[in-house]
């Protein structure tokens, strides 16, 4: 599952930040999500398991839909 995982979203994601980071990948999403203990909510629960479906499927709908909804996760928390 890893492997699929590395594929890169619909486009990169820079985070606020000093210095800004950069999220390029399902991985790197996953990941991000994942160590941040204050936004673990069910949305972004939610938004981690359709991350991984999306990366293990490849299809670019589904690439281009949950990269859309992270975006609009993050920027709603104010990170982008």
């Amino acid at each position: 599952m890893p492997h699929r995982l590395q594929q890169p979203l619909a486009r990169p994601i820079v985070l606020l930040g000093d210095p800004p980071r950069t999220i390029d990948t399902f991985l790197a999403a996953v990941e991000f999500l994942a160590s941040n203990d204050e936004m673990r909510t069910p949305e972004v629960e939610a938004t981690i398991d359709q991350l991984i479906a999306a990366g293990q499927s490849g299809d670019p709908s589904a690439v281009d839909d949950v990269t859309d909804r992270l975006v609009r996760l993050l920027r709603q928390r104010g990170q982008i």
